[in-house]
């Protein structure tokens, strides 16, 4: 026991001398969560006040023409900025590269044909839709889809615009016939113990991305520290006391498992007070504190363990941070830290899995934003454990071999 304690002891005083380093793992994080929770505020924010610019030229001017764009601006989605009807092609994509508009709407003369079911066909042909090619295939898919629903209800009600007394009187509401199917759809989150009211928002998804790859940025103070002891001969030193390599890993897990803990705390904090001050979502808590305790144990378990086997084979402290900057940056990035999973192609989903850093964000993910509780971040626990124990392993055999020659 007195051997643990001056060996933490060692240690702590070690880290101190490494200030540069301990700040990376608390300002990288947070400056990450501020930037990535603000720049994917709009991706996630479904149900504010952010709306798709579109520009609109009403070359028409018929009825039909202006119930359908009536029917369009009744669509919270759009916001709709009116153009003069004379305007032309190449000034419509001039501001739209000017004013930075992603979709402009042109209904062209010839519209108001859509009156005549007979020439329907001909109608659909008498619009444009000008896309910038930024935009992607997902996106412009889903805006043509819903101009097409708008089209065919405005052109029903312009078919039985007359016919309300016939309807009615065969018991029809038109009203309620014509109401649109969004605001009859009641939107709820369902998380993995409970329904629960709970919209998923940018912060929901960075902090626990960012958390998950900051801890595993601790490759950086622990090899600086690591090879210094290794090339000054305090490993041998404490070698020649009866240090056992066991006694010498776990002094370096629990000082750096206790760095880990201070970086969820900070980064909860950041996530529930500092980026609400910004403009950003609040980050809101799950209900299992013991889930959370967990996956953090298991995440940091495996980070640190990954820190010291990159120690133990580098030779020097830059090469050391190149090996261990490099795979976490390829860890992360296939992992979904860089960019959520499900916005990723199929394949990168699947080779996802192949990241532990992919395991720690899912057992976060699972508590933060699915409400999940302790069974259901124990499949990623114990892999996060297997992994760790495995490197953990391989560490101990290369500092013996290494000490022993």
């Amino acid at each position: 026991m007195t051997k643990i304690l001056y060996i933490l002891k060692k240690e702590f005083l070690v880290m101190g001398r490494d200030v540069h380093s301990l700040m990376v793992l608390f300002i990288m994080p947070v400056a990450f969560i501020l930037i990535m929770s603000l720049a994917m505020r709009d991706l996630f924010d479904t149900h504010g006040a952010n709306q798709i610019k579109i520009l609109v030229v009403n070359q028409d001017k018929g009825a039909p023409s202006i119930a359908y764009i009536k029917t369009l601006e009744n669509l919270r989605t759009f916001s709709f900025h009116h153009m003069a009807d004379s305007t032309g092609i190449d000034f419509i994509r001039h501001k739209m590269f000017q004013e930075d508009y992603k979709f402009a709407l042109v209904v062209e003369k010839g519209f108001s044909l859509i009156a005549d079911s007979n020439e329907s066909n001909t109608a659909r042909r008498q619009m444009i839709l000008l896309v910038k090619p930024s935009v992607n295939r997902q996106t412009y898919t889903i805006l043509k889809n819903t101009f097409a629903a708008s089209l065919a209800k405005a052109r029903v009600a312009y078919l039985i615009k007359g016919q309300e007394e016939m309807l009615a009187y065969a018991g029809i509401d038109i009203e309620k016939v014509m109401q649109p199917t969004g605001d009859l759809i009641e939107t709820r989150y369902v998380s993995k113990s409970k329904l629960k009211f709970k919209v998923p928002t940018s912060v929901q998804q960075s902090v626990p991305a960012w958390l998950v790859f900051s801890m595993f940025f601790v490759v950086i103070p622990i090899s600086n520290t690591f090879i210094a002891e290794r090339n000054y001969g305090t490993l041998l030193r404490l070698q020649s006391m009866n240090i056992s390599t066991g006694l010498l890993l776990a002094g370096k897990l629990m000082p750096f498992f206790i760095v880990n803990l201070i970086q969820v705390l900070l980064m909860i904090l950041v996530g529930i007070f500092v980026v609400p001050l910004l403009g950003g979502d609040k980050l809101t808590m799950g209900d299992s504190y013991g889930g959370l305790l967990l996956i953090t144990t298991a995440v940091s378990f495996c980070s640190i363990s990954f820190a010291l086997l990159v120690a133990s084979v580098a030779k020097t402290t830059e090469h050391a941070t190149t090996i261990g900057g490099v795979f976490n940056i390829i860890l992360g990035a296939l992992g979904g830290i860089m960019i959520p999973k499900f916005v990723m192609p199929d394949f990168m989903q699947t080779l996802s899995v192949l990241s532990p850093m992919s395991w720690g964000l899912d057992g976060f993910l699972d508590i933060f934003l699915r409400n999940g509780n302790i069974l259901d971040v124990m499949k990623e626990s114990l892999l996060l454990f297997l992994l760790g124990l495995v490197m953990l392993s391989t560490t101990a055999i290369i500092i013996k071999r290494k000490l022993s020659l």
